[in-house]
């Protein structure tokens, strides 16, 4: 080996530690923001990391990996990385009421079910909003995290379930005003026996005010006579209609329940579809979303962007 390769091989190696070097202090960096960034949010004694902690690393070395593949220097890496962790910030944000006195990095359960908790009255807070322009952000950058990518996927899909979910199961109708959802309105039979007992009341209580009147001379019989026959014709003509139409509304309200019942199904199968520890297929949920929606599911809008993003990178996440 002459002295030009001993020169070209020094340079290689020179090259390579520098390379090293430079991704040692990056990472550096990026343990030092991610524990700042904890301490700043619950203290200098939190015990764990959990879900907060583990999305911070993940987007710290999110943002680390491409600074270094585009060779851009440490100042400019800090502003990157700096972006990264707010992007994260602002998600819990979006999962944490103001004025919570329960801080904890753990701000999302991902192992829950969420129509057991909604069926419980636990439905977490969830600020559509605030979520949307975290995804919003996070599309932004020249680059991607695939636990981000997975977590905004469910949160998306999440804030739609609870909240439809929460709407259909746990309405609390005003005092004399039917429920909206169908799975809390009264059966149709009942309202259909209610109806009778109203009109048999009212129309019952008039004829016989008519023939007490009468009794006391204050109308005559033939007065209180056709008052009765108006009011008994009245009560069949009413009966007669509420019965020829009592089919028709059972079948809507059977009908009603199952397509909302459908819905929480479809939201909840594809949610809990996401809890797979294996890659997952963008094209797969987005199909499954799509179909969901032509049956009438409202999707937040980010959550096909996210979904196109993914298959236009890799596919999978």
């Amino acid at each position: 080996m002459d002295a030009g390769d001993y020169r070209k091989s020094a340079d290689a190696l020179g090259g390579i530690l520098a390379d090293v070097t430079t991704r040692s202090h990056f990472e550096n960096i990026c343990s030092e923001a991610v524990h700042y960034e904890l301490q700043a949010q619950f203290g200098d004694d939190y015990k764990n990391s959990g879900l907060y902690g583990f999305l911070l690393k993940k987007m710290a070395k999110a943002a680390s990996d491409y600074v270094l593949s585009k060779n851009i220097g440490p100042r400019d890496f800090e502003d990157n990385l700096n972006e990264a962790l707010g992007i994260v910030r602002s998600l819990r944000y979006a999962f944490v009421r103001d004025g919570s006195d329960n801080p904890s990095p753990n701000f999302w359960d991902n192992t829950a079910n969420p129509i057991h908790k909604i069926r419980a009255k636990q439905v977490p807070y969830i600020d559509r909003s605030g979520l949307e322009c975290a995804v919003d952000d996070y599309l932004a950058l020249p680059y991607r995290s695939q636990a981000l990518d997975r977590f905004l996927v469910r949160a998306l899909i999440a804030v739609e379930l609870y909240a439809f979910g929460d709407e259909m199961l746990n309405e609390k109708p005003l005092f004399g005003f039917p429920a909206r959802s169908p799975l809390k309105q009264s059966h149709v039979l009942l309202g259909y026996l209610r109806a009778l007992l109203l009109n048999a009341v009212l129309l019952g209580g008039i004829a016989a005010l008519a023939l007490w009147a009468a009794s006391k001379g204050w109308i005559g019989e033939t007065a209180a006579g056709w008052t009765t026959g108006i009011c008994v014709a009245l009560f069949v003509l009413l009966s007669a209609l509420s019965t020829f139409g009592l089919p028709f509304a059972w079948r809507r309200q059977i009908k009603a329940r199952r397509e909302v019942s459908k819905l929480l199904l479809a939201m909840n199968t594809i949610y809990s579809e996401l809890k797979s520890d294996g890659p997952i297929s963008a094209q797969y949920i987005r199909d499954r979303s799509s179909s969901a929606a032509q049956d009438g599911v409202v999707w937040p809008a980010p959550l096909f962007a996210m979904l196109d993003d993914i298959i236009a990178r890799t596919g999978r996440f």
